[in-house]
């Protein structure tokens, strides 16, 4: 500490600390010697003192201006924090430090504006809205020396990483001075790339520091009795275990708040809840009430997994295992908070997968394997930065920012070609234009982005969101008439619910009368009984970690060597699971063989797996069985397998049979078919200036993204492929039993997936028009079964169909075709299918016999064929209706042709005639033809 500032020493003093952490003292050289240093240790190391005290003690030697040091986390609830720890020493060495996010006072914000900060403490999202849109208060950046970046690892896998790092090149590029960046991290794997990712285009030496954890973890693994009410169960259990203060940690928000009801039902005290939809008012509540030992359990998600200062926690509870080593060794972290103090912790399983899932966790985090950063160039990303750098200058020459957005690690193989397809289609969306090699503002960039959102514009976004990666469409409001229920995730919704589907939540069943995917909303009506219930807390759809499926064979193959973390519940559990494939004499679970099992009419394939891999054979299943039966079809995917419901035949089977190139294929028509394409589809297209309805020939460039990223996020086709590969070659063995083993019932307990059409009225139309086909055609444009296709063809028909349909017999195949009825005009005039309105004898006469959509009884028109040929709209002016609800024909001079006429039904009037000739045609082609 020697070569630390005078008055530093003695604010130390003052602290109360006889000496820095280990990391406060390895960071000290490089940071002062002017290095890039990526800074690696666990939580509660004093990795924000560690950044800030070596360059105080440089802002004291030197002569800086505001704003000298720029502090960037990922959280607005760490703002508030890391302001408050920066403040004590700043304030008693005359420097201003403020904080940038939505929720500060008008009054805070002002004087930030009045008086620059030496330090300013902000989020990806507070940058970019200074280098974007703050004309005046961005110049004072022009002295910035030095960035910190907390936490980075939640940062680095994201798109709010991939901004990050593209407004730092900005921001170097405006300033012109290579400022020094400075990376705080929890334990992360290749620490060279995330360094990469972190110091981009900077020209400094770097510096990386690792500090060993000494952390030791006092963890113990139990199962919640088996009970008739799970919930009633697991809160039970949790209230014998609480030690003042402790956190709850789950995977979902629903668990969240469904646990807090339950403990709040058993009259339990100082209970708390804390996640991403509560209020900032509430948040704060609670962190206040945990920093000061008022809390008995905080029940919270992920939102308490960074480093928020809550105080001295005496244990954490996990709520089944989490999805990644990554995540446990954050939340166990937050117990023993301090250096060399133990971390105390218990997971609470309701399974026994759980419990194989939480040895799994233990035993990578304890050898110290973890998850590595996946590095994604998303575009939609450099889209919005593009526009962000026309919105930053008036103009700015289109080499420079293809430099800029080249120099993040992020984008550095983004070839020059795709860059320019990219800025081509942005000026053809009219967000920016391109003249004379530099690049512009746009017109349309105003019409998305609004300071005042119309809420007859659904497509119109607020001004404000531009500026964010943070998606706000991630849930789906849930109403019963004008009463907000509740609220579940979008992707939950996208993947298991459909209408009529009956749910719980808010504690109450409910059955969805419908869901309105352009505004998020699901509308629900009260119901009694919960027969069929879909249970929302299954749905905590969190990819799990790759690390963790591999290892768990590993768990399953040496059971015994961890057991000692077990509880008496837990044990028993797994030693019933073991001795199921003892007794019937099967190989234990692994990656190398397939069980194939049934139950009633689910086809399970249960092994370890990948979840990506699974994942994409499963929806792979789901597309062929949709096209080949109906909708009424469902499919599971998890890292214990996958399964198929609603067929009969080995359908897994039939694309093993399938050669390389079409199994490629196959896979590619089953995610973009997903609702997990049309959602990412949706989220990125604004970022592109895109409004409206994709058209695979105009926005290529959004689809291939999409895709890109859908498979990056939840699939695997490479993976998928060498998988199949490795079946065929016999490396991996598919073994049919009888009965059903606890992974095949580990699979059982995954929410089914369900077949998803964004709007098969729409693909139908997009099919259809200009054209009339047969049932077999229409299905194989559209890729839905025959018979799920003739029941939406039926009801388009009708007169409230935005896209009406309408049948007419093909007089020379015998078949019936498909048409709009808006084209069937053209169809009759194009001459394709002549001899179906083309009648043989003009001379003879018939009866129109019509009955009304929206009365009793029928009207008969007498009309004379050469009448009907000469003028289509003979009938308009004789019918009294607008809608018919059943159209057929008779012979004044043989009734027994009153039986053989074809019959058409939800007729329009304007489409009377075309239809009548079809029959006269139809009939005379059976009496003379």
């Amino acid at each position: 500490m020697n070569n630390l500032h005078a008055k530093l020493l003695t604010l130390i003093k003052e602290k109360g600390w006889d000496e820095l952490t280990p990391v406060q003292k390895q960071t000290l050289s490089p940071i002062l010697e002017g290095y890039n240093t990526l800074v690696i240790a666990p939580t509660g190391y004093g990795k924000t003192e560690a950044a800030i005290l070596p360059i105080f003690n440089l802002m004291l030697h030197e002569n800086i201006k505001p704003v000298a040091v720029l502090y960037i986390t990922p959280l607005k609830a760490l703002i508030n924090d890391i302001t408050l720890r920066i403040e004590w020493w700043a304030n008693k060495l005359g420097f201003i430090v403020s904080r940038k996010h939505g929720e500060v006072p008008q009054k805070e914000k002002s004087y930030r504006l009045r008086k620059a900060p030496h330090i300013l403490v902000t989020t990806p999202e507070g940058l970019e809205i200074d280098l974007d849109w703050a004309t005046k208060f961005r110049e004072y950046y022009k002295n910035l020396r030095w960035v910190i970046i907390d936490e980075v690892h939640e940062l680095i896998n994201s798109k709010r990483g991939a901004q990050l790092s593209l407004l730092l090149e900005r921001l170097k590029n405006f300033i012109g001075y290579d400022f020094q960046r400075i990376g705080l991290s929890a334990t992360i794997n290749n620490e060279e790339i995330v360094a990469k990712l972190i110091f981009g285009s900077s020209q400094r030496r770097h510096h990386i520091i690792r500090v060993s954890s000494s952390k030791s973890f006092d963890v113990k693994i139990s199962k919640i009795p088996s009970e008739k009410d799970i919930w009633e169960s697991a809160a039970k259990n949790i209230l014998s275990k609480i030690e003042r203060p402790s956190l709850l940690f789950t995977n979902s928000r629903f668990t969240t708040e469904r646990l807090y009801e339950e403990l709040e039902k058993m009259n339990a005290n100082d209970i708390y809840v804390h996640h991403s939809s509560i209020s900032k008012e509430e948040k704060i509540k609670v962190e206040t009430s945990l920093r000061e030992g008022k809390a008995n359990l905080v029940i919270c998600t992920r939102t308490l997994e960074l480093g928020i200062h809550v105080g001295d926690i005496k244990k954490v509870f996990l709520y089944r295992p989490p999805p990644s080593v990554a995540s446990f060794l954050q939340r166990l972290g937050r117990s023993g908070h301090a250096v060399n103090s133990i971390s105390r912790g218990e997971i609470l399983c309701l399974y026994d997968f759980d419990i194989l899932e939480s040895l799994a966790l233990y035993k990578l985090a304890k050898s110290g394997k973890i998850e590595s950063p996946y590095v994604f160039p998303y575009l939609d990303v450099a889209s919005r930065e593009i526009i962000g750098l026309a919105l930053q200058y008036d103009e700015i020459n289109v080499d420079q920012v293809y430099e800029i957005i080249t120099s993040s690690y992020y984008y550095r193989n983004l070839s020059r070609q795709k860059f320019d397809e990219l800025i081509k289609y942005l000026a053809k969306r009219e967000v920016i234009k391109i003249e004379n090699n530099s690049i512009k503002l746009g017109k349309a960039f105003f019409k998305i982005w609004r300071f005042e959102k119309d809420n007859k514009m659904s497509w119109a976004k607020e001004f404000s969101e531009f500026f964010s990666f943070i998606n706000t469409d991630d849930t789906f409001s849930i109403r019963f008439e004008n009463t907000p229920v509740g609220e579940i995730d979008a992707i939950y919704v996208y993947r298991h619910l459909r209408n009529n589907d009956i749910i719980r939540i808010s504690g109450k069943i409910w059955k969805i009368v419908n869901i309105d995917f352009n505004k998020h909303l699901i509308n629900v009506v009260p119901v009694n009984n919960g027969e069929g219930e879909i249970p929302i807390w299954k749905g905590e759809n969190i990819s799990k970690s790759n690390l963790l499926t591999s290892e768990l064979a590993n768990v399953i193959k040496d059971i015994d060597k961890e057991k000692e973390l077990l509880d008496k519940e837990a044990m028993l559990s797994i030693e019933k699971f073991i001795n199921y494939y003892k007794v019937h004499n099967l190989p234990l679970p692994s990656q190398k063989i397939i069980y194939v099992e049934n139950d009633d009419d689910e086809i399970i394939y249960s092994t370890i797996i990948s979840e990506k891999i699974a994942n994409t054979i499963s929806h792979m299943l789901l597309y062929l069985a949709t096209k080949k039966y109906n909708l009424n079809v469902s499919a599971r995917a998890s890292i214990y397998g996958f399964s198929i419901r609603g067929i009969k035949e080995d359908l897994f089977r039939e694309i093993l049979a399938l050669d390389y190139k079409d199994i490629k294929k196959l896979i590619i028509k089953s995610i973009l078919r997903s609702p997990l394409f049309f959602a990412i589809a949706k989220e990125i297209q604004y970022s592109f200036g895109k409004l409206g309805k994709l058209i695979p020939k105009e926005d290529k460039i959004i689809i291939k993204e999409a895709l890109k990223q859908t498979v990056s996020k939840y699939f695997s086709i490479n993976g998928t492929l060498n998988y199949i590969i490795k079946i065929k070659e016999g490396k991996v063995r598919l073994v049919t039993i009888e009965g059903l083993t606890p992974l095949g019932k580990a699979v059982l307990t995954h929410t089914p997936i369900r077949p998803w059409i964004s709007d098969l009225q729409l693909k139908i139309y997009q099919a259809l028009k200009g054209g009339a086909y047969t049932l077999e055609e229409l299905a194989e444009l559209v890729g839905v079964s025959k018979k799920t296709l003739e029941l939406k063809l039926k009801k388009m028909r009708k007169p409230c169909s935005k896209y009406r349909t309408l049948s007419f017999i093909d007089i020379d195949s015998g078949e019936t075709r498909w048409c709009l009825a808006e084209d069937i005009k053209d169809i009759v005039d194009s001459g394709d299918y002549y001899n179906s309105f083309s009648p043989i004898n003009l001379d003879e006469t018939y009866i129109a016999v019509m009955r009304p959509l929206q009365s009793e009884g029928t009207t008969e028109i007498v009309f004379r064929v050469k009448d009907l040929v000469e003028n289509p709209n003979y009938f308009l002016r004789k019918i009294p209706f607008n809608e018919i609800l059943e159209l057929r024909l008779k012979d004044p001079n043989d009734a027994l042709i009153f039986s053989i006429s074809p019959k058409y039904y939800y007729v329009s009037k304007s489409t009377v005639g075309f239809l009548v000739l079809n029959a006269v045609s139809y009939i005379q082609n059976k009496k003379f033809g």
